[in-house]
């Protein structure tokens, strides 16, 4: 039933108000308790009452929020445990203070210290739910991390600083992993019996299937989630958090295509020019620029910042190729279940001299909408991959007589295509894996990732 993890997710929200009432008052009791010069406030009966009704809405709350799943039960256990707790230490006090008058200075030390640790405790264990449990004492020195029972702090991983010295998973897989996906897939959080946190736990999978299959894309669930429309209910990761980016996206495609390695350096590895400037943008990296034109070449005039904040108001991303090159990259990314329309498309011819690589993949693009692309007419590099794309739509793009690189895979695009691209002066290179198109002899066509191979050793 929907309901119920609808009203548990109110937990969140509400638990905030019987911490504070609750503190609030227990530490006012502690001090008029102790305190001889100031009498005690008449309207604490009160508040210890809302504090018992808001602890008690907040526990309930919770223990709906419980049903959903996803988490640790032992934790979540504890945690409920400690939320009773909390709630009945307020309705004793309610009870002592609010309609008994019991205001010795024992009485209020004694209740009014419990209800601050039970709320320290109970806080700390839903932290530990949200975060991990060592979020609290992820930063504290190791003698107070051993006392609190977790090991000492390693040094962290040094920096990279040429792309061959990173390490393929410890470098660059994993930490993609933690910056958007362990939040709900660690040992607190095991969202679908999933954990994310190490190698063995990625290849171990979850409730739907391995998370990786070494080679095979389709059958990896870690790639088809996060592939989806950011609209589709499995899109991941979920509930409006921040989505990888298309190029992190696809360095974990590489990754898994690649055999999904365990170690290894990059250095070591046969890189692809395309992979190899994915990985410098992922790992921020400082990519070889590409050359400057000739001084014989005519350079268009660069675009004004007007327009390209008029551009990215629409949602492309919009960078030149190089300092010292002012021609243009363009790439769309669509946040949300809408194609790109017409309009956005017709708003890029604008730049038509200065666009030279220009992505749509995902973006909803149809066949007939390539009849506006093809009017930019300097590009050399189009991506229009996972796109209703068939070979009607490849046959509007004759004009294109600079392009150099066209990714097309996962569409519709068939053998058909083939002599349209034939006729392309400029081609050297057509992404078409996933798609209809069969192995045919062209020595533009690509039918599948490079896969990354450990470079013999030298003899």
């Amino acid at each position: 039933m929907d309901l119920i993890p609808f009203l548990g997710r109110f937990h969140v929200v509400a638990l905030h108000l019987p911490i504070g009432i609750l503190a609030l008052t227990a530490g006012l009791e502690i001090y008029f308790g102790t305190s001889r010069r100031h009498n005690r406030l008449e309207f604490l009966g009160n508040l210890w009452l809302v504090g018992t009704l808001a602890a008690f809405v907040t526990s309930g709350l919770g223990y709906l929020l419980s049903l959903s799943g996803g988490y640790n039960e032992d934790a979540v256990t504890l945690h409920l445990i400690w939320g009773v707790a909390t709630t009945f230490i307020a309705l004793i006090g309610w009870v002592a203070f609010g309609l008994t008058d019991r205001r010795t200075r024992a009485w209020t030390l004694g209740i009014g210290s419990a209800q601050l640790l039970s709320l320290s405790f109970a806080g700390h264990l839903g932290g530990n739910l949200t975060h991990g449990p060592e979020y609290l004492f992820e930063h504290a020195p190791n003698p107070v991390r051993t006392l609190a029972g977790f090991p000492p702090r390693t040094d962290p991983r040094p920096a990279i600083t040429t792309l061959d010295d990173a390490d393929v998973f410890l470098d660059v897989v994993q930490p993609l992993l933690e910056l958007r996906c362990t939040s709900c897939h660690n040992p607190s959080k095991t969202k679908g019996d999933l954990l994310l946190d190490t190698y063995a736990h990625i290849m171990k999978g979850g409730e739907s299937g391995p998370a990786v299959s070494p080679g095979d894309l389709a059958a990896s669930e870690l790639s088809v989630r996060i592939n989806l429309d950011p609209a589709h209910d499995d899109f991941m990761p979920s509930g409006g958090k921040t989505p990888l980016t298309a190029a992190q996206t696809k360095v974990l495609d590489w990754w898994i295509q690649s055999g999904a390695p365990a170690s290894g350096l990059l250095g070591t590895l046969s890189l692809t020019p395309e992979i190899h400037t994915l990985l410098s943008e992922v790992l921020h990296q400082k990519a070889p620029a590409p050359e400057a034109p000739p001084a014989s070449e005519s350079v268009p005039p660069s675009l004004t910042s007007d327009t390209i904040m008029q551009l990215e108001s629409l949602g492309f991303d919009v960078r030149q190729l190089s300092l010292t090159n002012p021609n243009l990259v363009i790439d769309y990314y669509r946040v949300d279940s809408a194609a790109i329309p017409d309009a956005k498309l017709q708003a890029l011819l604008v730049a038509r001299d200065q666009l030279r690589q220009l992505n749509l993949g995902n973006s909803g693009l149809t066949d007939n909408q390539l009849a506006i692309v093809a009017q930019l007419t300097q590009l050399t590099r189009l991506s229009i991959d996972r796109n209703p794309i068939t070979d009607a739509g490849i046959a509007r793009l004759h004009p294109l007589v600079n392009l150099e690189t066209l990714v097309a895979h996962s569409t519709a695009v068939s053998n058909g295509a083939l002599d349209v691209l034939d006729q392309l002066p400029a081609l050297t290179k057509a992404y078409l894996w996933g798609s209809a198109v069969t192995n045919v002899d062209r020595p533009y066509l690509i039918l599948g990732p490079a896969p990354a191979t450990l470079k013999p050793p030298e003899k």
